[in-house]
């Protein structure tokens, strides 16, 4: 596939779930794919996820959209993310939100994200290691880039009273299976789960 290949790829899977989000569409042309991988890069339109190296992929172009479009994106959102990885997803959602926080706890993909980030001179970015638990903030907006098992899901719940801010929406795959989907209203949580099914790489929840 090449770059119009593949953004018609995610426009005709988009389209399965009701009114196409232009904005989304637009995101994609503007951040390159290609730019964020090192490796494969033969392999950057094709939609499907790729390998990145240390054992992470960079996601499936039409997941991820998906992903965001669930999110319900606005310009004044401060978003969470959990799994940084090459920084392409996170970098998407800077271009639809006034800022994402986003966490790894892999120094190498660390390194490698911040040094895209700086080359391509995005600045509301903001990247951090370590263990987003135990973070004191709440956002408009928060996302896992890594799947959980059924017995975790407790914990996702957990985190999205205690860090979505109201009327937030947070998204989590799991390892096989579909996007948990959490809306706070009135400071109570409503949990749904999409109809379609992914496979993700695993959440690390020590």
């Amino acid at each position: 596939m090449n770059k119009k290949e593949m953004i018609e790829s995610v426009k005709e899977y988009l389209s399965h779930f009701g009114k196409l989000d232009k904005k989304i569409i637009n995101a994609l042309k503007k951040v390159d794919r290609k730019r964020f991988m090192d490796l494969n890069k033969e392999l950057a339109y094709e939609d499907e996820a790729i390998p990145i190296g240390l054992g992470q992929t960079i996601s499936q172009p039409s997941t991820v959209a998906r992903m965001i479009s669930l999110l319900e994106l606005k310009k004044s959102d401060v978003v969470l993310e959990i799994g940084t990885g090459s920084v392409w997803n996170a970098t998407l959602m800077a271009y639809l939100a006034k800022k994402v926080i986003t966490y790894e706890i892999v120094e190498q993909l660390i390194e490698k994200a911040m040094k895209r980030l700086k080359r391509l001179k995005i600045k509301n970015i903001e990247i951090r290691q370590g263990d987003f638990r135990k973070t004191k903030e709440k956002f408009n907006k928060i996302i896992f880039t890594a799947g959980v098992i059924k017995k975790d899901e407790n914990k996702i719940d957990k985190f999205a009273k205690n860090h979505l801010k109201n009327n937030g929406i947070l998204i989590c795959p799991f390892r096989s299976g579909p996007l948990i989907i959490i809306k706070k209203k009135n400071n109570k949580l409503i949990k749904e789960y999409s109809q379609e099914h992914y496979g993700f790489v695993p959440l690390i929840l020590a």
